[in-house]
């Protein structure tokens, strides 16, 4: 029995193997209800912050800009897509 559930009735018309199927599916769906977990119940969650984050002011002092000229535009590819109907 679960807790804070007194009584479950269900019905259904056809066959026993239909109102037995029924009858599961009710019980398991108050079961997967029962055991929901509401925000208040969660774990608190901590958390740690990205690397970038935790490692800015190293990054700044230690990182050397470096330029790139470039003597032609790159290639672009092109692509055809035909739709025959």
């Amino acid at each position: 029995m679960m807790a804070g559930v007194d009584d479950c009735y269900t019905s259904a018309r056809g066959c026993t193997a239909t109102l037995g199927n029924f009858a599961k599916a009710t019980f398991d769906a108050i079961s997967k209800t029962y055991s929901y977990l509401t925000p208040d119940l969660w774990k608190e969650t901590v958390f740690t912050k990205s690397p970038y984050l935790e490692f800015t002011d190293h990054l700044l002092k230690t990182h050397t800009r470096v330029s790139v000229q470039r003597t032609q535009a790159p290639a672009v590819a092109t692509t055809w897509v035909f739709f025959f109907f």
